[in-house]
């Protein structure tokens, strides 16, 4: 056996040894037990039951040709299609080696190895399969998570794009995409962890995502006004509470609890209302009211307060004052300086996908 220094942890993923005997199956596991994991079957029925209930760990299938019931070939061309990265090793006796040879491309075969084994050959070629399997799930582990945070820095440009909204449409509403940011929160907040519709938001459909935005942005252009309209940020919040159960928050209440007005309900829809602005729910009462809640968020923001979602059952939302001194900016500045730099609005999609 080979005694280099070992830069691989060859356990970290499982061998599946197939083969009908159980000698053999004996004297492999006795041959490289110490040095990786292994799984076993004695025909490719088996193997499929044992494959399917360990796929996620295993990284190489040494499989024996002929076996009842099941051949090696068959069994692999089985799983070829949906686990192509697994490495396929054939172990067939000599006289069957051009049947193998005129398999390979039907199971994805890495590579075949005639009996009786040659075990320095066999251990190096089992050595270098896991070395190369697990560098390739490290490398689409790394490219996996790259090309995530881009689509998340997208989908953060696409959410403070409604920031813009009141700009373009010549409406002064201060901090409105500190609004968009607390409105996402609260959404994100409310959704179960695994739940239905997750894998979504993570890979949105970004053509469907603009054509779903623009639509609401034109929406949100109209209903700004009269999010507007009330005067102070008692006025404000009591038409926040109005605009939530209407979008399905049932029994809304108000409190004062301490310096907070805080908005109580045992029916949480910013879950729903977030799919709303993600365009993954294109109902149209869902999407109007989604609008009418994000312009009262900023319609909040924009009289100085700040809402803060309290974990919990149901949706509990406490709007306090700002603390922070009020800055003098035009809207068109200040919605460019979140666009452009801050961190909360990015944190706040990074933190739903």
């Amino acid at each position: 056996m080979s005694t280099e220094i070992d830069a691989y942890d060859y356990q970290r993923y499982a061998i599946l040894f197939v083969d009908d005997e159980a000698n053999t199956r004996k004297y492999f596991r006795r041959l490289f037990g110490e040095k990786f994991r292994i799984l076993e079957a004695e025909d490719g029925v088996e193997a499929l039951k044992v494959f399917r209930q360990h796929a996620a760990e295993i990284g190489i299938i040494v499989t024996d040709q002929r076996m009842p019931n099941e051949t090696g070939v068959g069994f692999l061309s089985k799983i070829a299609g949906d686990y192509p990265d697994i490495i396929k090793i054939l172990s067939t006796a000599y006289s069957d080696i051009d049947a193998a040879i005129g398999s390979v491309n039907q199971g994805g075969i890495f590579r075949y190895m005639t009996k009786p084994w040659d075990i320095p050959q066999l251990e190096v070629t089992l050595r270098r399969a896991m070395e190369f399997f697990t560098v390739k799930r490290e490398r689409d582990a790394l490219l996996g998570a790259k090309m995530q945070a881009m689509g998340n820095v997208l989908l953060s440009s696409r959410l403070a794009a409604f920031a813009l909204a009141p700009v373009c449409a010549g409406l002064k509403c201060d901090r409105a995409a500190e609004a968009i940011a607390s409105f996402v929160k609260t959404g994100v907040a409310g959704r179960r962890t695994g739940s239905d519709g997750d894998s979504d938001l993570r890979s949105p459909d970004w053509a469907r995502l603009h054509a779903r935005q623009v639509s609401l942005v034109n929406g949100l252009e109209a209903q700004l006004p009269s999010a507007l309209a009330p005067a102070g940020l008692a006025a404000r919040t009591a038409a926040l509470a109005s605009a939530l159960e209407a979008a399905g928050a049932t029994g809304i209440s108000s409190a004062a609890n301490g310096s907070a007005t805080r908005l109580s309900g045992q029916v949480d829809s910013t879950p729903v209302l977030l799919d709303a602005l993600f365009g993954r729910n294109e109902d149209a009462a869902v999407s109007n009211a989604s609008v009418k809640v994000l312009a009262s968020f900023m319609a909040v923001y924009d009289a100085g307060g700040v809402a803060r979602r309290v974990r919990g059952d149901g949706l509990t939302i406490d709007v306090t004052e700002s603390t922070s001194p009020a800055k003098t900016t035009s809207p068109g500045t200040e919605a460019a300086k979140w666009l452009i730099d801050d961190d909360l609005l990015i944190s706040a999609a990074l933190g739903l996908l």
